[in-house]
């Protein structure tokens, strides 16, 4: 395996699948967004295809069990630029990020912060400026499932380890996401292992024929 793909394969899953984000009306003034980042066992299109078959991913219903989001961040558009508005771990209700995991999805609420980054992210999603959820995580790659039918492949994420943010975002997948890469990358290896497992068998093929 290359070094390139090892480090794709390593690196946190940027997973962003377009979910939308939302104010939550009140009437104490406070910053209030709400969304849901994930849907259980339904097939998010990646945004391309592999030899000609649709490429999806999944987040199976229990892959959440034994995972670790303790302490996790909310973001604009995974990183930093205007500052963290909210965090699961904040001793104040204001400030804090509830994640919710239920039977079907799991939901998040954010009481952000009345900093600047915060009021500014908070009218990006009033005026719909800003509108979808995403979110970043390392899995287990054991547990894994692919399948593969005659138009597409579908990636089963059966067990997340940790969540490292949830962002809102103002654009969804695409060739710059490290989900595309990743997903590119895995198929690309997979092609290739099963290239030589039909050039092997050829081989096997021509050397049995030889010894008849």
């Amino acid at each position: 395996m290359s070094k390139k793909l090892i480090q794709l394969r390593d690196r946190y899953h940027d997973y962003r699948r377009l979910m939308e984000v939302r104010t939550e009306p009140n009437a104490t003034g406070e910053l209030i967004i709400c969304g849901t980042p994930i849907i259980f066992d339904k097939p998010y299109d990646l945004g391309f295809t592999f030899n000609g078959k649709k490429v999806y991913e999944v987040i199976s219903r229990g892959s959440f069990v034994g995972a670790d989001y303790v302490d996790v961040p909310l973001k604009y558009n995974h990183n930093d630029c205007k500052g963290t508005p909210a965090r699961t771990t904040s001793k104040n209700e204001v400030g804090r990020l509830t994640i919710s995991v239920l039977d079907d999805r799991v939901d998040m609420r954010a009481n952000l912060l009345p900093t600047s980054g915060g009021k500014d992210l908070y009218m990006e999603v009033e005026a719909g400026t800003v509108s979808q959820m995403s979110w970043a995580f390392i899995q287990d790659r054991e547990s894994e499932v692919v399948t593969e039918t005659a138009d597409s492949i579908t990636f089963t994420v059966n067990k997340v380890l940790r969540v490292f943010d949830v962002s809102a975002v103002d654009f969804g997948a695409n060739s710059e996401t490290t989900i595309y890469a990743r997903r590119k990358g895995d198929l690309d290896e997979r092609a290739q292992q099963l290239d030589e497992l039909a050039c092997q068998a050829y081989r096997d093929k021509i050397k049995i024929l030889g010894n008849l």
